[in-house]
């Protein structure tokens, strides 16, 4: 495991940083997170969903009862599918999403700032958080890499992600530095897709 020194970005004084400047406890999710939500019927195929993950270049979809894009009821992941492949499950393209997908589906309110929503990832080993607003309806999804995104534009977001969360949580940290290391250019110009 790489891991990226945060000693780097905690040697620079941030001025924005010592005036009450951003913070991962102070920006909440709803500023960085996608609107764009993909989503697909409980009723629909695994292939489908799969169709969606490909054509969008996404993780996982968010499956939704009756069609209703604000009501999630559980998310597939390239995980699921690889899980139910994998523990020799009969697993067909035409079953209906249902049968695969994880629920209770785990949300995190809009509110919420992006520590928390990494804690809630940690906590529960995940990638992905659908976003609710106080009625509980769906209204976008943040990603770790949304995340990680972010903090790698904004020095006194790396600061503060270095400060809070370097120690207590060390596979966030880790998740970060394989982003970093993914995100960066080999030769011929392309991001390292490996990571």
């Amino acid at each position: 495991m790489f891991a990226v020194q945060c000693t780097i970005f905690l040697d620079i004084k941030y001025h924005e940083a010592e005036q009450g400047g951003m913070s991962i406890e102070s920006i909440f999710v709803s500023n960085i997170m996608v609107r764009d939500v993909k989503t697909a019927k409980e009723s629909q195929t695994v292939k489908t969903v799969a169709r969606i993950m490909t054509d969008n270049d996404i993780g996982g979809v968010v499956i939704v009862k009756n069609g209703d894009a604000n009501n999630p009821v559980g998310i597939i992941t390239e995980r699921d599918i690889v899980r139910v492949a994998g523990a020799e499950q009969v697993l067909t393209l035409h079953m209906p999403a249902r049968d695969i997908m994880t629920q209770p589906i785990i949300t995190i309110d809009a509110r919420s700032s992006l520590k928390d929503a990494l804690q809630q990832m940690e906590l529960n080993n995940i990638r992905r958080l659908p976003v609710v607003d106080k009625e509980k309806k769906m209204i976008g999804i943040i990603t770790d890499k949304d995340i990680f995104r972010a903090i790698m534009k904004n020095q006194s977001l790396a600061a503060s992600f270095c400060e809070s969360l370097m120690v207590e949580y060390k596979p966030v940290y880790e998740r970060l530095s394989e982003f970093m290391l993914g995100e960066m250019p080999m030769p011929g110009g392309k991001p390292n897709e490996d990571f």
